[in-house]
């Protein structure tokens, strides 16, 4: 059985080492030129630009929801009050109605208008 070494170490045994000391260094078999870097950081910087764009979008989106809940709460509010406002009116004139001094009232039988 024959063993084929698939990636390439630089010895750097030359000097004085001590244990626990790298000896060898990695070297990629792989070489990228100049122009192959600046592509790669530029789709790098456009991944990270995009994910920077969905953040912001979804923080956006959380506003929306928010500003229209607070116009629902305000919406149902003012609803409130006037029915409120209603239960009160309703609530006086019944007990008008069923008051002592209009159950002494009689109804007129004569009515005259003034004209002038």
């Amino acid at each position: 059985m024959s063993y084929t070494r698939t990636v390439q170490f630089n010895s750097r045994r030359g000097g004085n080492w001590n244990r626990n000391q790298n000896t060898v260094a990695f070297a990629s078999a792989v070489k990228l030129g100049p122009i192959t870097h600046t592509v790669i950081v530029a789709l790098m910087i456009t991944v990270l630009g995009l994910i920077y764009l969905t953040q912001a979008t979804r923080a956006s989106g959380y506003d929306y929801a928010a500003s229209e809940t607070t116009d629902k709460i305000s919406a149902l509010t003012d609803e409130k009050k006037d029915l409120e406002v209603e239960n009160a009116r309703l609530t006086a004139l019944q007990a008008v109605k069923t008051s002592s001094v209009a159950k002494n009232m009689t109804t007129p039988t004569d009515v005259q208008h003034v004209s002038e």
